[in-house]
């Protein structure tokens, strides 16, 4: 089984153009679509790295690391 791939965009009358795939052509073959979300504006952003630490900063103020690396590596290693 071989598969093609490329991209395309969805006409407004609902018609899909794929490339010339003569070696395709008669045989029977099965289409999959996978939408895209939209593209993203230039003023929307990814979350800010600030807006992502002021959320999880001091989370795990009050545990120890060295000590839950420890405990983590104890009980792996059981």
């Amino acid at each position: 089984m071989e598969a093609y791939r490329f991209e395309t965009t969805v006409q407004e009358n609902g018609v899909i153009h794929i490339p010339a795939l003569v070696s395709l052509a008669r045989q029977r073959i099965e289409v999959f679509v996978v939408t895209r979300p939209a593209a993203r504006l230039e003023t929307e952003s990814a979350t800010p790295i600030a807006t992502f630490l002021d959320k999880w900063r001091g989370s795990l103020k009050d545990l120890d690391a060295d000590e839950l690396r420890f405990q983590y590596l104890q009980e792996k290693y059981r």
